[in-house]
């Protein structure tokens, strides 16, 4: 009696196991977003990008100027190309920049514009959609 209660638990133990490795596998399949650092504070950007279909857009490029420094001499020009999700995230970004960051993200021969103000909103989701 005894050893067939350890069996059941054995068994029981490695069903979860695997059960939960499985889990976790499903779970990384999801590629994370592409992921660019300005390094210049603590706010940040995730853009999701989709296209006339409502499904993520591939290989979209976002690009991005921010201007720092005394009177925004000094600028950082940020390019980086969506995940496979259709998602980008600007981290880093400066709290208050000099001037206003725009994102303008193209794909083929279509191009949309993003206004970031970390100012109002340090941690902002944008959802594009490219037509």
């Amino acid at each position: 009696m005894r050893n067939q209660l350890l069996s059941a638990l054995l068994l029981f133990s490695l069903t979860i196991l695997v059960l939960d490795s499985q889990a976790g596998m499903a779970q990384s399949a999801t590629p994370p977003p592409t992921e660019i650092s300005a390094e210049l504070g603590t706010c940040s950007a995730l853009i999701n990008v989709t296209g006339a279909d409502s499904k993520p857009v591939y290989n979209a490029k976002v690009t991005a100027r921010i201007r720092y420094g005394v009177m925004g001499v000094k600028k950082l020009d940020l390019e980086t190309y969506t995940s496979a999700t259709g998602q980008v995230k600007f981290i880093k970004l400066p709290e208050v920049p000099k001037k206003p960051i725009y994102f303008y993200i193209t794909k083929d021969d279509k191009l949309e514009m993003v206004e970031f103000k970390p100012d109002v909103h340090c941690r902002a989701t944008f959802d594009v959609q490219l037509r």
